[in-house]
Order: structure tokens, then sequence, then C-alpha cells
């Protein structure tokens, strides 16, 4: 079957900065981003850092790295460094933001005044629901299904197809008692991107927040949050950055700071943080009063190299060759009888191609035993090249699941 060759060949030049990839045929990224030797010079800066300077490393060389990765954030997300909160992943940021939502949950009158002031029409009611759908990661059902014992519910909105949730019907679930929407920008089963600008008018029409959860987008999915009405945007750096576990990053609109008021909170957060006041708390103006303590500088090192990498190549030319190496798995697969469980419009898609297999990880298994590593999830396999990764791979890959699919077939039957 003819198949187009993906775009942006140029930048398989760099598959020689990924050790991982001489190990294996890695179709994975979905999971976990390949090292990049970057990466490794700056944990290696980090760690010579420390022998050399001790705990002065804080103030010559780590605070500083920090405040780049903050740039570094902001720099792919189109807002300024300073309006980026770390975290060490994202359920913790989620945790803070739940925090600030409290009030609003209980009704109390002066922060919903807040939020109207700050264009969100809230009303005078207590806002007890989050709603998010049947197929976000459970991270943020989890967050507010704890807070039950507190009067919050989760609404979740089911999937028609198996693959999308419509606007329309986030809409039929959004009413005077919802709080914040909750939803990720891509699927991480089914890779289905959602339509954020239309989900914002829904929200702030009937007075909700949008909080959006860009895990598998960033770094795939060109976003400018400053011309966008998403009003929290969580990500990290464990996928399509690069940059390994241990960082997250969030950013709040700035005309929200002062009606989202975290009570989960630590000393980075603080606007005086190295006054080292046990006794008062003035949070940081910027987008640091939605951190926490400490954050990981060997991990922050790691992302550092990632970042240093996308920015270089650019998100758009990453989207597009991750979206082009999808379509031809996608052509590939249906060429080989296989049952494709994505959204065939590529502008609709992210990084993720699921393949329905029963009792997937088997599969997986035997996939692995060829030198070729995807992921499952309930009844898919979940594959997922990168700009890193050749047409060639993708074919391999086709040509051996399709085996294997086979294969168990008939172990089943």
């Amino acid at each position: 079957m003819p198949q187009f060759a993906a775009r942006h060949p140029e930048l398989l030049a760099f598959r020689s900065e990924f050790p991982l990839l001489d190990a294996s045929v890695y179709l994975n990224t979905c999971s976990l981003g390949a090292r990049s030797e970057r990466s490794r010079r700056r944990l290696e800066s980090f760690l010579a850092d420390w022998d050399e300077l001790g705990a002065r490393a804080w103030y010559r060389r780590w605070l500083g790295e920090l405040d780049g990765l903050r740039d570094d954030f902001g720099s792919i997300v189109g807002v300024p460094g300073d309006e980026i909160a770390l975290a060490p992943n994202v359920s913790t940021a989620l945790a803070v933001i739940a925090s600030a939502l409290d009030p609003l949950h209980r009704g109390d009158r002066a922060s919903l005044d807040r939020l109207s002031t700050a264009g969100i029409a809230a009303g005078s009611g207590p806002r007890t629901r989050v709603v998010t759908t049947a197929l976000d990661f459970p991270t943020i059902g989890h967050q507010w299904l704890a807070r039950a014992p507190l009067g919050v519910e989760l609404v979740v909105v089911p999937s028609a197809d198996g693959l999308t949730v419509e606007p329309d019907a986030i809409a039929e679930a959004v009413d005077e008692r919802t709080a914040m929407v909750a939803i990720g920008h891509v699927f991480f089963t089914t890779g289905a991107r959602n339509d954020t600008a239309a989900l914002a008018r829904i929200c702030h029409e009937r007075g909700a927040l949008l909080l959006v959860d860009a895990y598998q987008a960033t770094g795939i999915v060109p976003t400018d949050l400053a011309g966008e009405e998403i009003d929290i945007y969580v990500s990290g750096t464990l996928k399509w950055l690069f940059g390994g576990p241990g960082t997250a990053f969030m950013r709040v609109r700035p005309a929200l700071r002062e009606a989202l008021i975290p009570t989960t909170t630590g000393w980075f957060s603080s606007a005086r943080q190295f006054a080292f006041a046990v006794d008062e708390l003035e949070l940081a103006p910027d987008g640091r009063r939605y951190e926490l303590g400490t954050p990981s500088v060997p991990s922050a090192a790691i992302a550092r190299g990632g970042m240093e990498l996308v920015r270089e190549i650019g998100v758009e030319r990453l989207g597009e060759r991750t979206r082009d190496l999808g379509q031809i798995l996608i052509g590939l697969a249906d060429a080989a009888g296989l049952e494709v469980r994505a959204v065939r419009d590529a502008e609709r898609r992210g990084g993720i191609v699921p393949i329905a297999v029963a009792d997937p990880k088997p599969v997986v298994d035997a996939l692995a035993g060829d030198g070729i590593i995807v992921d499952f999830r309930p009844g898919i396999v979940r594959c997922s090249p990168a700009f890193y990764n050749t047409e060639d791979e993708v074919r391999l890959l086709v040509d051996r699941l399709a085996v294997h699919v086979r294969t168990a077939g008939r172990a089943v039957s």
C-alpha cells in the first residue's frame, strides 16, 4: 500500500542524541519520552556544582536554573516565565488548585465576587461540582472524588463513541452548580484532541472555570496561552518534552490570581521567601504563588535538557512529524486488518494511535521480545511514534503487531 513520507526528515539527525534508540525500536513516547544526551550533560553539571559548591550552588546556580526552567515552559506555551509555577507532578498541581476552589464549593461570597471581578460571572450560590469525562486520566477524577466529604460532587461525562467527548456533551453537564471543567487537551488512551476554545466559551458563559491537563499535548500541539481563555493549564516533562519524571508545571491566568487563593502551599510560594518568617505568609504576586516546597533540582536539570531540544526544533515541527507518523501507522494498520481505535483527522489527534486488542498485555510483551517497545491500556495496544522515529520502524511495528494479534487470536480460539 503506498504511503506518504512524514514531514521533516531532517529531524532524524537528532537520533544520535538518544541512546535508547540504539537499544530498541522505541514507539512509546506517550508513556515516557526518550532521554537525550543534553539531559545527561545537564545532570552531570548539577552534580559537579554540588561537589564544588555545596550549598552555595543554590545561590550561584540552582535558583537561576529553576527560573530558567520556568522561562523554558513559558516559551513553549506563549507566556512569560514568571506566570509559571513548578510542581513535581500534575497530581500535586491539582491539589493546589483544588485548595483554591474550596471557597467556591462552599459558596463563599467574597471568593465568588473576586471571580466575577476577574471576568467569570460565578453568581452567588455554592458551586459544588467539578465536571470531567470518562476518557480522562484518573488523577483528575481522584482529586475531586477525595473531596466528596467536603460536599464536592464529581460529574463524569460519558463518551458516545469511546474516542471523543464533544463540547455539546460537556455543555449539557455544566450548570450554575459547576465550579470547573477539568479535561485533557489530548485524551491519554484515544489520542483525541479537544477544542479548548469551545470548552472555554462553554465554561465562561456558565460562570465556571476551565482546567486543561495538557500532558499529552505539550510539545506537539502548538499552544499560545496568552491568546487563549484557558484558566488553568497543567502539564509536565515526562512525555513529549523528553524531560523525564519529577517535573511538571502549571499556569493560572493572571487575572484569576486574586480569586484563586491556594491554601495548600509551601515556602516557594512566598513573596518574601528568604525572610524565613514563620509567622506570616504573603503569597508571591506571580505564578510562584502556586508552588509548594523546594523543587527537585536534578529533575529540573534533566528537564532543561529536554526543553533545550524542544525549543531548538520547535513545537510545530515536532507536532507535524509526530502526526504524520501516526497517519502512516493508521494506514498500515488498516491495510493489515488491525482495528484502529483512533480519530482519523490528524488535526484532531495528538501523538497516540491505539489498536484494539482484547488482551493487550501478552501482545505488548511479545513485541518487547522483538525489541519493539509500546504500551497497553485496557483493550488497546497504545502506539506513539515521535519525531525521532522512522517510517521503517512504524512499518516493522505494524508487521509484528499483526503477527502477534493473529497468534493471540488463535490461542484464544
